[in-house]
């Protein structure tokens, strides 16, 4: 194996481990913190001392939040935006709009206008 392939199979990994290794260290953290916060919990329980309020309100806070249909047209409009400009950018880059960028960009554009559709549907039901 001579320097040149062994230098495209060292990057090939690097752009496919660095998004594993990010998200990898991100649910690390994640998990670390809950751990810690059952460890304290548990220490106060065993102590029966009362929690705090404002320890209570932080844990109701961490919670995840439950999904609105706001939240669906927020994040439609979101990758709407985001579509729209890489199309901008394909047009600034090349002057023709349905170039290779522009065929990236159905992907979230056409994922932006079904989360789009489902909450303007599902505040309708509300």
């Amino acid at each position: 194996m001579d320097w040149d392939s062994a230098t495209g199979l060292i990057a090939v990994i690097m752009i496919f481990g660095m998004p594993v290794f990010v998200v990898g260290i991100i649910f690390f953290f994640i998990y670390r913190s809950r751990q810690e916060t059952q460890k304290t919990l548990r220490m106060a329980i065993e102590k029966s001392d009362s929690l705090p309020p404002e320890f209570l309100d932080t844990l109701k806070s961490l919670q995840k939040k439950p999904k609105t249909p706001a939240t669906d047209i927020r994040a439609g409009l979101i990758l709407i935006a985001i579509a729209l400009g890489l199309v901008a950018l394909d047009f600034i880059k090349g002057g023709y709009v349905l170039g290779n960028l522009s065929g990236v960009a159905a992907i979230p554009g056409f994922i932006g206008v079904a989360l789009l559709i489902l909450g303007i549907i599902g505040s309708r039901k509300a």
